[in-house]
């Protein structure tokens, strides 16, 4: 920053320089032009016309300043001619006769021409010339000058940079490392809204941003550890369970049977839940929708439970798409359904129906229906219902459905007297 700003008042102290030397010598071109008019009109006051058209200088006490640069010519010839080098007087010539204008003699002197009109006719021309020297001299002097200021002033400006810069960037580097420190020990410390200057400001509310989608993060990761470690201990213990007692003694066939059903019974109930818990992180992060026939998509939910269920299971699902994978579809209907086929007491309905911009996917059953005060409660990780409960589960099926179903832009709520699960999803 501290070059960048160098250059930039390099840059411009380099044309405010120039701009100052061009405009001094265009103001001493002017000083000196009109040093010239001056002396030719003062010596035109000393010229004195006779009859045709014969002209005379008036002699007067100062002769001698007068007379230095200054020609006088007649229509014949030269009245009054300074001494000079023959370049100087060569140009005064060249003046003679033509009409009012300026002439440079070379670089050392610079000539004005004036005629002399008497009764409306030219009698004669005045050519004065003044030395160019003292305004070079000048001009050179302004150079040098305003070029050592400028060198001082980038000499200085370099220091005064970097000390500005350092202090305007102190409070940007102590919030780097603060937000550093705070992403690794401490993700819920923010800035906040404290005064300070727009841009620091600009920044604090930045880092602000950065710290709370990583705080989004972190809450979620500890979440999925959270849920998938409870929910995995009960099917993961009876296994553990099955294999002891396994062990334990000597079983005749048919109890083999059984434990191995439940341990295959328990390890699709892990696989289910892994399932559900990968995509809901894969909806987290998805970036474009998916699309699906919804028919086909609930046929492959209700598959995924078995043939062995002890309630009827009916579905009457239109035909219709909805705007996510089928793989989210499955996963969010099934623990919807896995809970209506638990507490059913003799069967469950599945039907669908289209809102505006909705697919509504709704799960019945003949169960006892759920308190209006636990409704909520339900989606809650963990919330098994009322303590006399006989019903296995971790409680968690549900809780994964919604956010599931919310992640793709949906949700799972229960609705009406009969406690109907409405699993909402968006159209295709």
């Amino acid at each position: 920053m501290s070059l960048l700003g160098l250059v930039v008042i390099t840059g411009w102290v380099i044309i405010l320089t120039i701009s100052f030397n061009l405009l001094l010598a265009n103001r001493l071109k002017s000083e000196a032009d009109s040093a010239l008019r001056t002396r030719a009109t003062t010596a035109a006051a000393t010229v004195a016309f006779k009859d045709g058209n014969a002209i005379s200088v008036r002699e007067g006490a100062d002769d001698a300043v007068l007379d230095s640069g200054i020609w006088v010519y007649s229509k014949d010839g030269s009245v009054e001619r300074p001494h000079g080098d023959a370049s100087i007087q060569a140009a005064a010539d060249r003046l003679a006769h033509g009409p009012s204008r300026y002439l440079n003699n070379g670089e050392t002197d610079r000539l004005y021409s004036l005629p002399l009109i008497d009764h409306g006719k030219r009698a004669g021309t005045v050519v004065a010339s003044v030395s160019l020297e003292p305004y070079r001299h000048a001009t050179k002097a302004a150079l040098a000058g305003s070029a050592l200021v400028a060198g001082f002033v980038l000499l200085g400006a370099y220091p005064v940079l970097r000390i500005a810069a350092g202090r305007a960037l102190r409070p940007v580097d102590e919030m780097t490392k603060q937000a550093a420190d705070w992403s690794a020990h401490e993700v819920s410390a923010r800035f906040g809204d404290e005064q300070r200057f727009r841009e620091i400001q600009t920044l604090a509310a930045t880092l602000d941003g950065v710290l709370d989608r990583l705080s989004a993060v972190v809450r979620h990761e500890r979440q999925l550890s959270a849920e998938l470690s409870h929910e995995l201990r009960t099917p993961l213990a009876r296994i553990v369970a099955e294999v002891d007692l396994l062990l334990a003694r000597h079983h005749d066939p048919a109890e083999l049977e059984t434990a191995h059903r439940a341990m295959r019974e328990s390890a699709l109930s892990m696989e289910r839940i892994l399932e559900t818990l990968l995509a809901a992180a894969r909806a987290d992060i998805r970036d474009a929708p998916g699309r699906c026939e919804l028919a086909p998509a609930v046929a492959a939910a209700v598959a995924s439970l078995g043939p062995e269920t002890r309630v009827q299971l009916h579905t009457a699902v239109g035909p219709g798409a909805v705007g996510v994978d089928a793989a989210i579809v499955e996963r969010v209907l099934a623990p919807v359904l896995d809970n209506a086929l638990r507490y059913a007491a003799t069967g469950v309905r599945v039907t669908s129906r289209n809102e505006a911009d909705t697919v509504v996917l709704c799960v019945d059953d003949d169960g006892p229906g759920v308190p209006v005060e636990e409704r909520e409660a339900i989606f809650e990780p963990g919330f098994r219902g009322q303590p006399d409960d006989a019903h296995d589960g971790a409680g968690l099926g549900l809780a994964l459905a919604r956010r599931l179903a919310r992640a793709a832009t949906g949700d799972v709520v229960v609705s009406g007297p009969e406690s109907t699960f409405e699993i909402r999803l968006p159209p295709a």
